[in-house]
């Protein structure tokens, strides 16, 4: 029987209805570095806030080292031995790195307030083991980002614990200090024993670091190997690039449907429609994609609406994005990537939801770079946020409204909320409800309304098929080929990627924060390569 120091029994979290983490069954060996990833949404975070005693399980065991350790509090679970770190390091920014390890409560309240010599030999200890006695006395707010990740290992080794969850422990970090984390990883468990349980989302990390890999999709286990034996399965390429809908076709197929030529038919040879509450055709029978063209200006064609070069930008000390350039292109720009590959922040960059550290963009002949969310809307262009960003509190109709706030004409405003009602008759029901009553589906729908109202001539999409019926996906995608055909560019960020393959006339691939691949979506036939690109292992 294997020697498991971590192991949970049919672990299970809900917010809601939502099931987070679905009966999770996972064995950690002594010893051993663990590697768990899966995409955007698949339960990872909520597995180890759930294990670290931040969640309370709604279901199934926790043991740890022996003992049961389910629903006990962070503080009790870290003195049993199982610590972990999180994705953004949070020091004591005023504290210098040696006050942040000396501020580790090792001997609990009762021990008193005056640290004892002890203690401070294993800060010092830990500050050369981990190579940051050099900033031993400067404050955690003045040191890069990779070096407040070695400090946050350093917090917890001072807990001297068996085992170490690690929450993406290299996000942000520049590739030479990247390789001093992950050497004194593989210090502290060749030499002290330690073992280590690790979410990332560079694939070089977990296939340089991990002895085992358990892949997660939709909160459940989908495979379990070593890193090589995982990446081949149907079940992973799957759970990152989206089901097939016919498991006898490649990618080849799946662009072979890319004809740019309306909406995609169905097997009758109409237009798609939505079955579900949201109700995507009209009680005339009109089409959702027919009457939404009406509230899409015509445009000319332009090739780049939109330039950026060279960007740079994250949060704090973190970069995420490094030195990317992308353009809008005529039709549907997919970017596509694993999480944490820095999709959504790209997207809100280009918006102006986030500052550009550096590099420039440019909207037609207009510098951009400084300009924010709200001004770029004058200039024509809308991003739908991942959540879709309604107001919860306010009707539908206020929600609507306040896309055409900018728009002077009265007699517009009303033109274009005809057609988004036209487009979405189940939206004209609940004018004066609140948008957080709305199902997911419709508050999709009011998301994409409120951009229509705007006008824009430049869609930026974040993830919009995240969490809806297949009957509703089917429908946003139709939605984006009619704005193109109107004139309007999309840039398109999706994660069922076999999917957005359909509609997409361009494509850039996205890992830690640097560009795989940009260009012509028909020249992604190989899906071998296809899935190195995305997990940024080419």
């Amino acid at each position: 029987m294997s020697d498991y120091i971590l192991e949970t029994d049919g672990l299970t979290k809900t917010f809601g209805n939502l099931v987070a983490n679905d009966g999770i069954s996972l064995g950690v060996e002594r010893g051993e570095i663990h590697g768990i990833i899966g995409p955007n949404g698949s339960g990872k975070s909520t597995f180890f806030n759930t294990v670290t005693g931040f969640y309370d399980a709604d279901g199934g065991r926790v043991f740890f080292d022996g003992t049961e350790v389910t629903n006990m509090g962070p503080d009790e679970i870290a003195r049993q031995g199982l610590g972990r770190t999180f994705q953004i390091a949070s020091p004591f920014a005023d504290l210098t790195v040696r006050e942040n390890l000396l501020s580790v409560y090792t001997g609990g309240l009762g021990s008193g307030l005056r640290i004892p010599t002890e203690k401070r030999a294993r800060a010092q200890e830990i500050l050369e083991q981990l190579e940051i006695d050099h900033i031993a006395e400067h404050e955690a707010s003045d040191i890069s980002g990779g070096q407040q990740q070695l400090l946050e290992l350093g917090r917890i080794l001072m807990l001297d614990p068996a085992c170490v969850m690690l929450d993406e422990p290299t996000a942000g970090v520049n590739p030479a200090l990247q390789e001093r984390i992950l050497e004194h990883l593989r210090e502290l468990n060749a030499t002290e024993g330690r073992t280590f349980v690790i979410i990332e989302h560079d694939m070089s990390v977990i296939s340089g670091l991990t002895d085992r890999v358990s892949v997660l999709n939709q909160g459940q286990i989908v495979m379990q190997g070593d890193f090589e034996t995982v990446t081949s399965d149907e079940r992973v390429r799957e759970a990152y690039l989206g089901e097939r809908t016919d498991h006898h076709a490649g990618l080849e197929d799946t662009l072979e449907k890319n004809t740019r030529q309306g909406p995609r038919a169905s097997a009758g040879g109409e237009a798609s429609a939505g079955t579900g509450t949201g109700g995507a055709t009209t009680s005339g029978g009109v089409s959702a994609a027919a009457a939404l063209s009406q509230a899409v200006p015509e445009a000319s064609p332009a090739e780049n609406r939109l330039v950026a070069e060279n960007l740079v930008t994250g949060y704090g000390n973190h970069t995420v994005i490094e030195d990317v350039s992308v353009r809008s292109h005529d039709g549907v720009t997919c970017i596509f990537g694993p999480n944490g590959s820095g999709k959504s922040t790209l997207l809100k960059a280009l918006v102006g939801a986030v500052p550009v550290w550096s590099g420039s963009i440019h909207y037609g002949e207009t510098d951009i770079t400084g300009s924010n969310a709200a001004e770029n809307v004058d200039h024509g262009m809308v991003m739908l946020p991942q959540d879709g960003g309604i107001f919860g509190d306010m009707t539908v109709r206020e929600n609507l409204l306040l896309g055409g706030y900018r728009v002077d004409d009265r007699e517009v405003r009303r033109e274009r909320l005809e057609s988004v009602l036209e487009a979405f008759p189940a939206l004209e029901d609940k004018l004066g409800a609140t948008g957080n009553s709305l199902s997911g589906g419709q508050q999709m729908m009011l998301s994409f309304g409120r951009a229509m109202m705007t006008g824009s001539d430049l869609y930026l999409l974040d993830e919009p098929s995240s969490g809806l019926a297949p009957s509703l996906i089917d429908d946003v995608f139709d939605m984006a080929e009619t704005l193109v055909e109107q004139g309007a560019q999309v840039i398109l960020i999706e994660q069922n990627v076999r999917e957005a393959l359909r509609i997409a006339n361009y494509v850039y691939i996205l890992a830690q924060g640097t560009l795989q691949f940009e260009g012509p979506a028909r020249e992604l036939l190989d899906e071998d390569e296809l899935v190195d690109l995305y997990l940024g292992l080419e």
